[in-house]
């Protein structure tokens, strides 16, 4: 008897982040289920207006931006929010939550090279945050790698024309999309956002089981 998935409000307006689990569904499994996240989860996106402050630290301004969502919907939600970690700045989460706004203001080629004074080294951090309503957690996906020295790639995603995620050979997230969804597929296998969304359905099957049917 085939199981219907758990359906997840995942607050977001962007049009990428529907786009990549429209792949990660069925393109990624749930370690722990062997199943891929499709076939437990339903994400059901919603256009909510969120607010949180600008910090570095990504988890502080996460716990602001589930908290607004979970006001809007009332109901059990999930928020995501990423930004980039320099290496030598790990303590400080620099830029962390500041990268959209720099690079909204910067623009992709000084962005780079104000961060490329610092270090060419980075992490790419998301945080995936979930309210039940009664409780707030926070998990977090990380994926290493190198800024480029210049944006390379037609993906219009952020920093992904930038951030060059170690094991492909200096290629940009954003290259190694390219055109087809072979390509969203293979950055699916690394994106730190995934990685965050595993670890929240890991948690949602281990602390909630009543509420899925047995796998």
């Amino acid at each position: 008897m085939a199981t219907r998935p758990i359906k997840i409000v995942y607050c977001s307006w962007s049009t990428f982040k529907k786009e990549e689990w429209a792949i990660a569904k069925d393109q990624i499994t749930l370690p722990s289920a062997g199943k891929p996240l499709g076939q437990l989860f339903d994400c059901q996106f919603r256009d909510v207006h969120t607010t949180e402050p600008l910090l570095c630290d990504l988890e502080a301004m996460v716990r602001f931006k589930i908290a607004s969502a979970y006001r809007s919907v009332q109901v059990p939600c999930i928020v995501e929010h990423a930004g980039l970690i320099l290496e030598g700045y790990e303590d400080k989460s620099y830029p962390g939550g500041l990268t959209q706004p720099m690079w909204d203001s910067l623009g992709a080629d000084k962005f780079v090279a104000s961060c490329s004074t610092l270090s060419t080294k980075a992490v790419a951090r998301a945080v995936v945050g979930y309210c039940d309503g009664l409780n707030t957690y926070t998990f977090v996906g990380e994926t290493k790698g190198t800024l480029s020295a210049t944006p390379r790639g037609d993906r219009d995603f952020y920093w992904d024309t930038v951030f060059c995620p170690d094991g492909f050979g200096g290629k940009t997230y954003a290259e190694i999309v390219g055109s087809d969804r072979k390509g969203l597929i293979e950055k699916m296998k690394v994106s730190q956002s995934i990685r965050a969304l595993q670890k929240f359905m890991e948690h949602r099957l281990k602390n909630e089981p009543s509420l899925f049917p047995a796998l």
